[in-house]
């Protein structure tokens, strides 16, 4: 029962992303990750700058099964280059390099930029998915 638990938790965590409250919840933690890795590289917490880029990957690729599910090809384009963005980060925490880690960084956060002018509008209460 442990080994059909592990199996099917992947798919399980990709399933919660696919609708509008799974992607909100992935959506908030990308956030908390991504500012959990700018202290990590401004304080030069290597291996936690690492875990942080783990966790990024795995909320993206929730991400990634929302906008497949819905048809959208532009939000998973970006979804992967954001997906793709992570590897410089990666890298630049194996180099211990805290000037391409925060270049990085800002790459990420530009991609992150263009898919909410794409796909994201404020509201009195928030931000919602335009449709």
């Amino acid at each position: 029962s442990v080994v059909a638990l592990v199996l099917t938790w992947p798919v399980a965590a990709l399933q919660e992303a696919v609708n509008k409250e799974g992607y909100a919840k992935a959506m908030i933690e990308i956030r908390f990750l991504m500012q959990d890795a700018g202290l990590h590289i401004d304080a030069r917490y290597w291996p936690d700058l690492a875990e942080d880029v783990a966790k990024l990957e795995a909320q993206f690729d929730k991400v990634e099964a929302f906008w497949s599910a819905r048809g959208t090809a532009d939000g998973v384009k970006l979804t992967q280059a954001a997906i793709a963005a992570l590897e410089p980060i990666r890298v630049a925490g194996d180099e211990q390099s805290t000037d391409g880690a925060q270049a990085a960084l800002r790459g990420l956060q530009g991609t992150c930029q263009s898919c909410h002018a794409q796909f994201r509008e404020e509201t009195a209460d928030g931000f919602r998915i335009k449709q």
